[in-house]
């Protein structure tokens, strides 16, 4: 009976009961000395392991890593990792990572190993990487600018996939508020926008209209809030570039106000625009007066130069009216080459007074051909005034029609009053 004295006895009991598992391999690489946990981590009987190469339970990708280790250990070279991953295989073909902490006695040539099972540390690692891999593919495959933004509208966190789109770099806006980036209502739209998802928990529609590297941009936002579990709530806010939506429901608005051949408001916005001042002058007792313009002769000019030179003149002329009004006033194409000015603020003697001026600018203006030729036209105009007697739409332009057509029967390219 082997007698071991009580230092010997708490060395074997240590040995046999820690986790981890011990190994003390030769300089030939053959394994000396195995505990329990060992045995256990290489799913073998003892027997199998003593005297047997360490190598033999190394997977096969990392074998070329270990032998080189071990023999640079032997010949003294330094800078060898004490600790270091790789793989062990047991006899069910089942791969477990391993995690190896060395101790290497130079005058014995024995390294002794302590070995722990870090397969599930390494799964979850892996795991993680994908959900990290998946993460960048998904944000790589919006298209959208991406924030994370505080209750404050603190930028916390920036992703671009076209930088040219912020309204700042990322490293000026991160620490800064929207309230100091954006335009004032802009960055009032995305704070109604957070507070309406700290309501909702998310937000759909508010847009805004910035400045960016690429000019100035339309965005629609998304908000939803997200919880966190050891800080307050975050908001992630995805901003979806629609400028060229927004362009073209701009154009389709402007088309549906405007006349096609000449931009002033068509019929239907004219007499709208005009029912709206009529409203207001009255409800504070203000003067109004509208003008009621036709080109003289226009048939002849059609049936003469043909339709092409007389959309000529008709653009000509509104960009003369644009040109020469004032801005409170406006004008639009009533039908055909009629043509009605709105002079909001405006008595009928001084609207008598612009439209004379407009009427000479009108006859001064020359419409030259590409043969050379060229001819000038002119214009009649009617006006009226609001009054207790005319305070509606229709009353005012049939006056002002009627007024206009008494110029023209007067000899044209002149102006009647209707209370002339």
């Amino acid at each position: 009976m082997i007698n071991l004295s009580q230092e010997e006895l708490n060395y074997q009991i240590l040995f046999e009961s820690t986790g981890t598992g011990i190994a003390v391999i030769e300089a030939d690489g053959n394994i000396s000395l195995a505990n329990s946990r060992l045995i256990e981590l290489l799913d073998v009987d003892k027997s199998n392991i003593l005297g047997n190469s360490f190598l033999k339970w190394v997977y096969k990708d990392d074998k070329t890593m270990m032998q080189e280790y071990h023999n640079n250990r032997l010949l003294g070279l330094k800078n060898i990792p004490k600790n270091y991953e790789f793989r062990i295989i047991d006899h069910k073909k089942k791969i477990s990572w391993m995690l190896v902490n060395l101790v290497f006695l130079q005058h014995t040539g024995q390294t002794l190993a302590s070995l722990i099972d870090i397969t599930k540390l390494k799964k979850t690692e892996y795991a993680l990487k994908e959900a990290i891999t998946a993460q960048r593919a998904i944000l790589a495959a919006i298209p959208d600018l991406m924030f994370e933004l505080d209750s404050n509208g603190y930028y916390l966190n920036v992703w671009a996939n076209n930088p040219r789109e912020l309204a700042a770099n990322k490293k000026q806006l991160l620490g800064k508020t929207v309230l100091e980036i954006l335009p004032d209502l802009a960055a009032q739209e995305v704070m109604f926008a957070l507070s309406d998802a700290k309501k909702e928990h998310q937000s759909f529609g508010r847009q805004i209209y910035i400045d960016t590297l690429d000019g100035k941009l339309w965005f629609e936002l998304s908000v939803s809030i997200k919880h966190n579990e050891n800080s307050p709530d975050t908001f992630i806010v995805l901003s979806h570039n629609i400028t060229d939506r927004k362009k073209l429901e701009l154009k389709l608005l402007h088309l549906s106000n405007y006349d096609y051949l000449t931009n002033l408001y068509n019929r239907r916005m004219l007499i709208e625009q005009l029912n709206n001042d009529i409203k207001r002058a009255i409800r504070y007792k203000l003067p109004l007066s509208i003008c009621m313009l036709d080109i003289d002769y226009f048939k002849n000019i059609n049936d003469t130069y043909g339709h092409n030179v007389g959309d000529t003149v008709l653009t000509k002329m509104s960009k003369l009216l644009l040109s020469t009004l004032r801005e409170t006033d406006y004008s639009g194409r009533y039908g055909g080459e009629e043509f009605i000015i709105v002079l909001p603020e405006t008595s009928i003697s001084r609207a008598k007074e612009l439209a004379e001026r407009l009427r000479k600018k009108i006859e001064h203006m020359t419409i030259k051909l590409k043969d050379e030729t060229q001819f000038n036209f002119t214009v009649s105009i009617g006006i009226a005034s609001l009054n207790k007697e005319l305070n509606s739409v229709d009353s005012l332009i049939k006056v002002a029609d009627s007024a206009m057509y008494l110029a023209k029967n007067a000899g044209r390219n002149r102006i009647m009053c209707a209370s002339e």
